[in-house]
């Protein structure tokens, strides 16, 4: 539990949101260690909290300004998208949610899960029957002729 300073006896969530920022302190502070110089405190300053609801629906309170619906998704996955590491990933990242706009959302059936093997056998079985009725073809050709 790591000490909120900005509010008296609180601790901060335990979520990546703090993780991150505490480590980028903790980092600063062995080197200020290692060179005899004060430490710094870790003191979140919060902005406010984003959350999505769902497709297209989230809410948001920023700087004490409430927003919810579809501006609140996209401040919620702006906020997300910034914070994925390099350039590389943040283009993929956009390109992939884009697409997720425009085409229809992909489903999976929990059948598929629960036997994820069950559609390699069917395809195996299949093949292998393809293959036995191949040689059969064959064979009543050279029976014909």
């Amino acid at each position: 539990a790591v000490p909120d300073l900005s509010q008296d006896g609180a601790f901060c969530a335990p979520n990546a949101q703090h993780a991150v920022r505490q480590a980028k302190v903790l980092a600063d502070n062995l080197v200020r260690s290692m060179r005899g110089k004060a430490l710094k405190a870790y003191v979140h300053d919060s902005v406010g909290s984003v959350a999505g609801l769902g497709l297209y629906k989230g809410v948001a309170n920023t700087y004490g300004f409430k927003v919810k619906g579809f501006p609140a998704w996209v401040m919620h996955r702006t906020y997300h998208v910034s914070r994925v590491p390099t350039f590389n990933r943040k283009v993929r990242v956009l390109a992939d949610w884009t697409l997720a706009l425009i085409f229809k959302r992909e489903t999976v059936s929990l059948g598929s899960i629960e036997q994820p093997r069950a559609e390699f056998e069917l395809a195996a079985l299949g093949d292998a029957k393809g293959k036995e009725a191949k040689g059969k073809e064959a064979k009543d050709k050279e029976k014909a002729a």
